[in-house]
């Protein structure tokens, strides 16, 4: 069946930015308070992706693993400042914090501060900021198709309550999680069907208290499932505080493709399922669990990998491990190598990393001149992506991009024809932790002794 029809230009922005997730909400913040007329459309009805929507109050990547020092600032600080629970009271760039809240992994390195979302005053904080530096939200929105003239994306369509529209900018930041604009556009991408990361759908319980005791009761549980046949799959399971008595799961693992809308759609049905089949089985077996209650399963499935663009620059496993240094480095990544097994259950190996150059390059599609994504689907090999895929790395790669989508909006350049130093510059004006900063934050773990890092076993 072929549909012809002409489309209403709805919106004529200097920039828009597609998905107000970790990376999308940073990028419209960046992008407005540069001077760009910004635009955001959201698939959700509120901000923050998978901190809100996935419910997942933690800072992956927020800090150096090893030292605890932040390597993501700028606009990451606003948020944190807004919308985090902390036990810091100084400055949050020189605080030492524990790399996560997660009761297993919150036992390492107990003189550090702790800090992590708060899930609620996210989706408040994020609508406050992005108004206030300018930006126009339209939520409920998805991006249907894009039109393509020669290296540029001139029109974005999108589906609302209001029917199909065009939304015409000057420059695109596809913070999507997908590369939506970019594949729908015609540049080029990878997908790794068969061994790309599982998703999981977070479930929250109230009314008990976690320990590492807990945990290993319950991973214990959900191995027996599996023995059982009553279970597929799992991961972990890891748990982080929401509120007192009150925790998020990491559990459930579906294997399946995040882009095709029948899989996604199954890995929420089977999601809510094995959630509940795991409280069940807590809540029988397990003393602690007398009293709880089942609270919620998150709004939507977490995805950790579909499309990964192919970029300008890949960053590789060898660029991570060997913390290759870029000229064009825009933000760093700090988080473990992570990667979720599409075939097995229970805890997995976290590999450490030092921290690591994200190349401007790898925000930049191939044959694309207006449009930057950030995020998970930036250029990246599936390996090391298992690393640049957490919520604070996506938030500097929104700064970047953000940043260089309004410079080129307002001096008419391409994304190749812009002046890294420039955006550089305006990065680090805006607290940006690169260049010599990410010097000094390296430096700092550098001259630990082994004893003093965390090992990958806390994360178990």
């Amino acid at each position: 069946m072929q549909i012809s029809r002409s489309l209403d230009v709805i919106a004529t922005p200097d920039v828009l930015v597609v998905g107000a997730g970790c990376a999308g909400t940073v990028a419209a913040i960046s992008a407005s308070r540069a001077g760009a007329s910004t635009l955001v459309v959201e698939r959700g009805g509120f901000a923050g992706g998978y901190i809100t929507g996935v419910v997942g109050a933690s800072l992956d990547g927020f800090v150096d693993l090893r030292s605890g020092l932040p390597v993501v600032g700028g606009v990451v600080f606003d948020l944190a400042r807004a919308a985090a629970h902390t036990t810091a009271t100084g400055e949050l760039a020189s605080t030492r914090f524990r790399f996560n809240a997660e009761v297993g992994q919150s036992l390492a390195n107990l003189d550090r501060h702790v800090i992590h979302f708060d899930i609620e005053r996210f989706k408040l904080e994020a609508d406050r900021l992005m108004q206030e530096s300018g930006a126009q939200l339209l939520y409920h929105s998805v991006v249907a198709d894009v039109v393509r003239e020669g290296d540029r994306a001139t029109g974005v369509v999108v589906a609302n309550k209001g029917g199909l529209g065009v939304i015409r900018p000057k420059a695109v930041v596809d913070a999507s999680g997908d590369a939506d604009v970019a594949a729908f556009a015609g540049a080029p991408y990878d997908q790794d069907l068969d061994t790309q990361q599982p998703m999981s759908l977070h479930f929250r319980v109230g009314g008990f208290d976690a320990t590492p005791e807990v945990r290993a009761h319950c991973s214990a549980l959900l191995k027996q499932a599996v023995a059982d046949g009553r279970l597929k799959l799992y991961g972990g399971p890891w748990m982080a505080p929401y509120a007192e008595r009150d925790y998020y799961f990491n559990a459930t693992r579906f294997a399946g493709n995040g882009t095709d809308p029948h899989d996604l759609s199954a890995a929420e049905i089977q999601g809510r399922k094995d959630a509940r089949l795991m409280f069940d089985l807590f809540k029988e077996h397990i003393p602690a669990f007398k009293d709880a209650y089942f609270v919620t399963s998150g709004p939507v499935v977490g995805v950790r990998e579909t499309r990964r663009i192919r970029g300008d620059r890949v960053l590789t496993a060898h660029d991570i491990q060997n913390a290759v240094a870029c000229d064009d480095a825009v933000s760093l990544g700090a988080w473990w190598l992570d990667r979720h097994p599409v075939d097995s259950s229970g805890y997995h190996e976290h590999v450490i990393t030092r921290p690591y150059d994200i190349s401007y390059g790898t925000l930049t599609p191939q044959g694309l001149s207006n449009v930057w994504v950030a995020g998970r689907c930036h250029s990246a090999e599936s390996a090391a992506l298992a690393s640049s895929r957490v919520t604070v790395t996506c938030m500097g790669m929104g700064q970047a991009a953000g940043t260089a989508a309004a410079l080129s909006a307002s001096s008419g350049l391409g994304s190749r024809e812009l002046d890294i130093t420039q955006i550089q510059q305006q990065l680090l004006a805006d607290g940006a932790i690169i260049g010599h900063r990410a010097d000094d934050v390296r430096a700092v773990g550098d001259a630990m002794r082994p004893e003093e890092m965390p090992s990958a076993a806390a994360s178990h």
